[in-house]
């Protein structure tokens, strides 16, 4: 039987998501880059390239796989096309990843984005039409809007007063100097 120093040491992964409850538009996000991360040198990686690859990420894929889950999500409550008004996340100006004390024996480096992963989305005033909204976009809540985020079709999204839904998770990555 194969000791764990040896299997870990066969596997080809060089960045891991730590495990955990998330939603499933967190899961997508997280998943996508992750494997983005995989692709850069892995010892070259701290906080600010981490957070800069984020943000470039974010502004071009992040920002329309979060844009397609909204548009899937709005059929799926039975909306109307464009009703919602205002979708933002923490991306390339919010978004920041902080290393965190790792106590592993192994040779890793645990980034987690501060203050969560956060998508903000505002639209549907109709009671009905917000539960459904909020039902279809599986682990979201209503909430108070948020003030400013990045928007998903770039520059800011200014969340004004009315219903807001949100998906918060926590977001972590560790890397793996291989």
């Amino acid at each position: 039987m194969k000791q764990f120093t040896q299997i870990r040491a066969e596997l080809q992964e060089k960045a891991y998501r730590p495990t955990g409850s998330m939603s499933q538009l967190g899961n997508l996000v997280a998943q996508a880059f992750k494997k983005h991360v995989e692709k850069a040198k892995m010892s070259q990686v701290d906080e600010k390239k981490l957070t800069k690859m984020w943000g470039d990420w974010c502004s071009k894929k992040g920002s329309a796989l979060v844009l397609d889950y909204i548009s899937k999500a709005e059929k799926k409550a039975k909306l109307e096309a464009g009703s919602i008004t205002v979708a933002g996340m923490k991306g390339k100006k919010f978004g920041k990843f902080v290393k965190e004390p790792s106590y592993s024996t192994e040779k890793q480096d645990y980034y987690l984005l501060s203050n969560d992963f956060v998508v903000m989305i505002q639209g549907p005033t109709d009671a009905k039409e917000l539960k459904n909204m909020t039902k279809a976009m599986k682990g979201s809540y209503k909430s108070t809007e948020a003030g400013t985020l990045d928007s998903l079709l770039g520059g800011d999204a200014k969340f004004g007063p009315g219903p807001t839904i949100e998906i918060r998770d926590t977001f972590g990555i560790i890397i793996d100097d291989k």
